[in-house]
């Protein structure tokens, strides 16, 4: 009796294909959900701070997190059926095994038990006059993509403060050092540029991560000059040290720039990029996600490395801000970034997150700033 062939069981084979299909495209949608996720304009800088617990006696009483447990002064905003609001939160006074009380200030709008509520670096949610008393003046900036809205606020003599946001920010980012730019009597435009809330959109929709934005930033310096401006100090946070850095390399304007201040900076969008990998326990995609984010934004991140290419810096006055506690913008190379310059100082800011080293300690930032602003101060320089 003939003996019938083995039949080779194929099911393992097909389940093992199944589960790597599975994983390239849980891996793809990862690597090109992440890159769309960066480069797509939000205008959102808020972290979700859970609910409500209790508002009373000029405390609030929030849910235990990690949000609700940063230390520092930041502004918190919500969103109801009954509206927006805004108010500010000042440091932990006690904690339990469950809650957060911090003191509350300047409420603006519905705010009890229950309401879901955010955190905002921003403590300011206005115009320069109506969060500060400062007076200041509404101008459109003529960019190469139409009119941009900015502040600006009048000073002293010839050297101006141009302010550059972040990824997704807003002007009122630069309201928390605006005093200290006053008091030294600097004039100071804070601007917008393309794909801000007010602003043009850029031709793609998408953020270029100070590759082009930094153009926007010229068309400022233009206006500035325009209006009497002679010289230039710089202050960018986030993704706005990625456009003054860039703007030093690209801009005709660039020999006007007598200093700068940085704020979290992003100098090199690579490193950001696999540190957010590594954050997530995804190292391996790393590479993969610098690839997706260039291909997807048409962007050279080697030409925004400004960890290799100093030359512009080296004999610029810089302030550096960096909050140790920043989970986007690793601290390793700003202070890389600032030790390789001779006129650099750097301020690293124990316990501050992204762009939050003013909300930490407000008095120690504004010394810093102001000891470092005033040598450009017309009462000094002009």
């Amino acid at each position: 009796m003939a003996r019938r062939p083995r039949t080779r069981r194929r099911w393992p084979w097909i389940t093992l294909g199944g589960i790597v299909l599975i994983a390239v495209l849980g891996c793809g949608l990862v690597v090109f959900g992440g890159a769309q996720l960066l480069l797509t304009p939000h205008h959102n800088t808020s972290t979700p701070a859970g609910d409500v617990v209790a508002v009373a006696d000029g405390e609030i009483t929030l849910t235990k997190m990690a949000a609700t447990e940063r230390v520092g002064t930041y502004g918190l905003v919500w969103n109801t059926d009954a509206g927006t609001g805004t108010a500010t939160i000042g440091p932990t006074v006690r904690t339990t095994g469950s809650t957060v009380i911090r003191p509350i200030s300047n409420i603006s709008g519905e705010l009890s038990a229950g309401t879901a509520v955010q955190l905002n670096p921003n403590i300011y949610d206005g115009d320069p006059q109506t969060s500060l008393g400062i007076p200041f003046t509404n101008v459109a900036v003529d960019g190469e993509l139409g009119p941009m809205p900015a502040w600006q606020v009048d000073g002293d003599g010839s050297t101006w403060v141009l302010f550059v946001h972040g990824i997704d920010g807003m002007r009122e980012s630069g309201l928390r050092p605006l005093p200290t730019l006053v008091d030294a009597g600097l004039p100071t435009l804070l601007i917008t540029y393309r794909n801000d809330a007010d602003a043009p959109q850029s031709p793609t929709g998408l953020i270029s991560l100070g590759q082009t934005e930094w153009r926007d930033l010229e068309s400022a310096a233009d206006y500035a000059l325009s209006q009497g401006a002679t010289r230039f100090v710089l202050y960018g946070d986030s993704m706005g040290g990625s456009i003054v850095t860039r703007f030093m390399h690209e801009s005709p304007h660039a020999s006007k720039v007598l200093g700068m201040v940085l704020d979290a900076p992003v100098l090199d969008w690579a490193g950001v990029l696999q540190g957010q990998a590594d954050r997530f326990h995804l190292g391996f995609l790393g590479g993969a996600l610098q690839s997706a984010v260039s291909w997807r934004g048409d962007i050279d991140l080697g030409v925004l490395d400004e960890l290799d290419q100093t030359g512009p810096f080296d004999t610029l006055p810089i302030l550096l801000f960096q909050g140790l506690a920043d989970p986007l913008v690793p601290p390793a190379e700003s202070a890389a970034f600032a030790a390789s310059l001779p006129n650099a100082l750097y301020v690293p800011v124990a316990d501050a997150g992204h762009i939050q080293s003013w909300n930490v300690d407000p008095a120690a930032y504004e010394k810093h700033l102001g000891d470092f602003i005033g040598q450009f101060s017309s009462r000094q320089a002009d």
